[in-house]
């Protein structure tokens, strides 16, 4: 990492999620709604200038970003592009390249899956009394929009993430409504290419992990609408490990929602204009999460200890 990223990346997360003008609402849980709501898996995109940090790259037609191969940013590697359109434009073609010779297989779209995915959950206890398929027939709407994000965690390997974005308007249109999101990683991080890559065999380890985590977030987002779980500032969790679009691991503060065998949910208490703020399925494999301490960071860079052990060079005289 530059000398020069983690003193700005902090600073300006400091800066956004300490302030007064920080808003916390994809920290909170979904308004309680009287009727079934119609779950409507919708075919938009996430918003380049709210969900995605600078320098991400779309394969085109699909649903598929990648990012984690920027260079440089400061701390706009966390939030969205505006004011930032050179910066972003260079590290988009960076994506490009990273995955030139395997677009064919990269176009992946979670529209279809994730309406099939609804379908199946929301035909079974405890989601049939809660839920509907969306009909136009009036009453509360949870709109979703997905994606697929692989983040490159080193300069060859990647962590596969499915992002769910969920929207429930506001009844009386003078807001927007609820938002948040659900994002589920499962996987070992891999290469893309070579034997056991992502993209061997015509990406069938890929398609199985982003199938697994889309249900996997699927079903924690209609528990979580249809009963929230808590959010309890009186029993703060602090977390170690990857997030979506960074390479670096990160520490942060937030809410534990629950766990099962192999994932914690956790919900970190950052500002909304992070665009990983939402609902985490963190793989306990890959990650380190205890009680809050007095003193914890709300936010940390967690340095590659291999690349700490390197002495550095020193700059020759003049």
């Amino acid at each position: 990492m530059s000398p020069y990223f983690r003193p700005a990346l902090i600073a300006a997360v400091f800066m956004f999620t300490l302030s007064g003008c920080a808003s916390f609402n994809f920290t909170k849980p979904a308004p309680a709604q009287p009727q079934a709501i119609a779950v409507d898996f919708t075919a938009a995109e996430l918003s380049g200038w709210t969900d995605l940090p600078i320098g991400t790259y779309r394969v085109p037609d699909s649903q598929v970003i990648i990012s984690g191969h920027q260079k440089g940013g400061g701390a706009g590697m966390l939030f969205g592009v505006i004011g930032v359109a050179v910066q972003h434009s260079i590290n988009k073609a960076g994506g490009k390249e990273a995955v030139a010779d395997a677009e064919s297989i990269l176009r992946i779209n979670l529209t279809e899956k994730g309406r099939s995915t609804v379908g199946d959950l929301v035909a079974t206890e405890p989601f049939a009394s809660r839920f509907k398929l969306a009909s136009g027939s009036g009453g509360p709407v949870l709109n979703v929009t997905g994606a697929v994000v692989l983040t490159f965690v080193n300069e060859t390997d990647v962590l596969p993430y499915v992002v769910l974005k969920a929207n429930i308007p506001d009844a009386s249109k003078k807001t927007r409504g609820w938002t948040t999101r659900y994002i589920a990683s499962s996987q070992q991080p891999r290469a893309l290419g070579g034997e056991d890559g992502w993209l061997a065999d015509s990406g069938s380890a890929l398609h199985a992990a982003i199938a697994s985590d889309l249900r996997r977030a699927t079903e924690v987002m209609l528990r979580d609408v249809s009963t929230p779980y808590a959010r309890n500032d009186g029993a703060m969790t602090t977390v170690e490990g990857h997030f979506p679009y960074v390479k670096q691991k990160l520490q942060t503060t937030g809410y534990t929602l629950g766990e099962d065998e192999s994932s914690i949910y956790f919900v970190p208490k950052l500002g909304d204009v992070m665009v990983f703020a939402g609902v985490n399925i963190m793989p306990k494999q890959l990650t380190r999460h205890r009680a809050f301490e007095k003193g914890d960071s709300v936010f940390k860079v967690i340095e590659d200890p291999e690349k700490a052990k390197k002495p550095k060079k020193k700059k020759k005289e003049a």
